[in-house]
């Protein structure tokens, strides 16, 4: 190794220079990087060779620096989420933004236990489902759905998928975009936590109303949000037909409630399955993405559709 080789070698972090050899070996699309302090692009530059590097932040200071660098970045919200859901959505905004392709193999670099230090590497393959639901699908969806919205609903979805409430598993129905259609095939179980609240103090962007509904969906019922992140109900009863539907054997009453009403409005649905945390979207009457749940800081997965055992 040459001296200059040496200096760069130093100068990059250790477990990314090692995450890059791990990206060349597997044949990776992109290395994810997720910092949480300053780093010297420059020399990660150097060292990455060409391979494709995508850099996630909520920190301007972070992306513009990568960026300088030469590097693709995905801006993130600044939320206080796990670095789980942070992968997760850097990825969806990779795929939405041309940036990564289905079936595509990523190498993740984060700080898993040192805010100061990148750590911990994770190898995710985007399943063989998003085949079907390509980047142009999802800016489909924004055409109803504004993008930034469905984020915001994926996120709280996966948040009670993995985490349910006070120990138990939870599962929920949030329905995004298309509101007065929505309402009008939907009528209250009862109390509706949310009647009464200015339209600021109800969007999903506010992490105190993410916070209420992770709450709130431990009763019966339905989500339903508007296009800007509104939430216009909560706990509704979904009564739209299910006639001529057709879902996979095992899957529930809010995952046959979300097909219907993806299928009668223009509305995207959000299921969250009580038995598993598996979260799945619906347009149009069927399942178009499939997100595996987290726990224990396990690595997303974007997989196949696939049956789940049916309620007790």
């Amino acid at each position: 190794m040459t001296p200059g080789a040496l200096t760069r070698a130093a100068a990059c972090p250790p477990l990314l220079v090692l995450a890059f050899e791990l990206a060349r070996k597997l044949g990776a699309a992109s290395v994810l990087i997720l910092p949480e302090s300053p780093m010297d692009w420059e020399s990660a530059r150097l060292e990455c060779d060409g391979l494709g590097i995508l850099v996630a932040s909520d920190s301007e200071r972070h992306l513009e620096s990568a960026r300088k660098a030469g590097f693709s970045t995905i801006e993130l919200e600044p939320a206080e989420v796990s670095i789980a859901e942070r992968i997760s959505l850097a990825l969806i905004e990779a795929v939405a933004n041309d940036m990564l392709v289905a079936g595509a193999r990523v190498v993740a670099v984060y700080s898993g236990f040192d805010v100061d230090d990148l750590d911990s590497i994770t190898v995710i393959r985007l399943g063989e489902h998003l085949e079907r639901l390509t980047s142009r699908d999802l800016r489909a969806l924004e055409t109803s759905v504004p993008f930034e919205t469905l984020k915001a609903v994926v996120d709280v979805a996966v948040e009670i998928g993995r985490e349910g409430r006070e120990g138990k598993a939870v599962g929920s129905l949030i329905v995004v975009g298309d509101a007065r259609r929505v309402l009008a095939r939907t009528r209250p179980l009862g109390f509706d936590p949310f009647r009464g609240y200015k339209r600021k103090e109800r969007n999903l962007r506010d992490p105190r109303v993410r916070e209420a509904i992770k709450e709130i969906a431990q009763l019966d019922g339905a989500f339903v949000v508007a296009r800007d992140g509104t939430v216009e109900a909560a706990c509704r009863l979904i009564d739209a037909p299910v006639t001529g539907l057709s879902l996979p054997k095992g899957l529930g009453t809010r995952h046959w409630a979300a097909a219907a009403i993806t299928e009668a409005t223009q509305a995207v649905a959000v299921v969250v399955s009580q038995s598993n945390g598996t979260v799945r979207l619906f347009q149009g009457g069927e399942v178009i993405l499939r997100i595996a749940p987290m726990r224990h800081a396990r690595a997303m997965k974007w997989q196949d559709v696939e049956t789940e055992p049916a309620p007790a």
